[in-house]
């Protein structure tokens, strides 16, 4: 019924009417702690993004491209992290060098073989924890639906990273409040509602490490239209507002224009920084 909605009512009431929706749910929820302590500063922001630039990434980036396109193609048919932000992943994790990864939506696991084949660059010991609300290695997982060839963790395996990839099929919130384990960088690209990134953002800033980094993915800034199709996502951008008014220290510093194609013929990415002044 919702796809049959979304097919009949034009994207302008349909943003409308997801504004609406995510206002609403995020307003019942209670407000939560934001302890910023160990969020990266906005001053490292202008670091973070040369890294975009930094040609000493590109030759590990084209082996992985390579790599991961012969199990997996690298284009939009499949739906998932779009091309371009998946470079920019790859790029931001080995200028990072984390060495524990927290990723909330795994999906198809096309940013999860991203991070991992980024980790493996670096050389160092470290893994990413992948988690969905479903299990995306099952025979039914959302591999087989969307038509990729092979599972997740089938892919990784072929790829020689599975030894880095943790994948746990919990709600990002369970999992988050039940683990023990710190993490350097979060992405958190689940469940983009408004009510469920607040309550992600505060919880993953119990678990960060110093001088970690919360990566969202779908931040539309000033919630306007991003790219050509019209269709604008609320959610992480009414949940950061929300945050910020609660605890003014912390920040977003969208990623803004990327050196190469995003999605629609764009160069814009949802990639965004959460960050302290």
């Amino acid at each position: 019924m919702k796809q049959l909605v979304a097919k009949i009512l034009p994207v302008p009431v349909l943003n409308t009417l997801r504004d609406l929706r995510d206002r609403k749910r995020l307003g019942v929820v209670r407000p939560l702690q934001f302890d910023a302590t160990h969020l990266r500063r906005t001053s490292d922001c202008a670091l973070l993004l040369a890294a975009f630039t930094d040609a000493s990434i590109e030759p590990s980036w084209k082996a992985a491209q390579a790599e991961i396109g012969a199990v997996m193609s690298d284009s939009d048919l499949y739906g998932g992290v779009n091309p371009g932000d998946r470079r920019a992943l790859f790029y931001l994790v080995t200028a990072l060098r984390p060495r524990f990864v927290l990723e909330v939506g795994t999906h198809i696991g096309a940013s999860t073989l991203y991070i991992a084949q980024a980790l493996k660059t670096t050389g160092i010991e470290a893994t990413v924890t992948t988690v969905d609300v479903v299990d995306v290695n099952a025979a039914n997982g959302p591999w087989q639906q969307v038509g990729v060839p092979r599972s997740p963790e089938s892919n990784a395996q072929i790829l020689g990273c599975r030894d880095r990839i943790n994948f746990r099929a919990q709600s990002s919130l369970a999992f988050m409040h039940e683990t023990t384990q710190r993490f350097d960088l979060i992405f958190l690209d689940g469940d983009h509602s408004a009510n469920a990134v607040y309550q992600e953002v505060s919880a993953g800033l119990r678990l960060l490490n110093p001088g970690g980094v919360i990566l969202l993915h779908d931040y539309y800034p000033d919630a306007r239209q991003m790219y050509p199709d019209g269709t604008i996502i609320f959610g992480p951008f009414q949940a950061l507002t929300r945050i910020g008014r609660e605890n003014d220290s912390i920040k977003v510093c969208p990623l803004g224009a990327l050196p190469w194609e995003t999605k629609q013929g764009s160069h814009l990415t949802s990639l965004a920084l959460v960050v302290r002044e």
